[in-house]
């Protein structure tokens, strides 16, 4: 798999041993034709992107991988969790998965997050029992 890097032209395009490329550069022009204007406007700092750029399977994938307790993986957890809310699904991550966040044994999430997995446990249970 090969990387477009920022360096290069945009029509350039390396091949790996694969011979798959994936590009970096936006889908759209016309996003891209605003991004460098925000570029130039803000000198040289993209306000443009955020974690709404990443799909939401890779946050699922994200915030139900609850084995981990390095920090890093906890903050990640986090952040990915309030992107979910942010984005109003929290419906879609597994309920095993909210259970951990609701019981916080470990104490690794805040009151903000138990809170919001209770909430998504509850209406699931609301909506069996109708």
């Amino acid at each position: 798999m090969a990387w477009n890097n920022v360096g290069e032209k945009k029509g350039d395009v390396k091949k790996g041993v694969a011979g798959k490329v994936v590009s970096l550069h936006s889908a759209s022009s016309e996003s891209a034709e605003s991004s460098k204007g925000q570029l130039s406007r803000e000198g040289s700092k993209d306000l443009s992107g955020g974690m709404e750029i990443l799909e939401p399977d890779f946050l699922l994938s994200v915030v139900e991988n609850t084995k981990g307790d390095d920090s890093n993986d906890i903050t990640m957890r986090r952040l990915t969790f309030y992107e979910l809310l942010r984005r109003n699904q929290l419906n879609t991550i597994d309920s095993n998965s909210l259970k951990v966040y609701a019981v916080n044994e470990h104490r690794f999430y805040d009151k903000t997050i138990q809170c919001e997995a209770i909430k998504v446990l509850a209406e699931r249970t609301k909506q069996k029992g109708a």
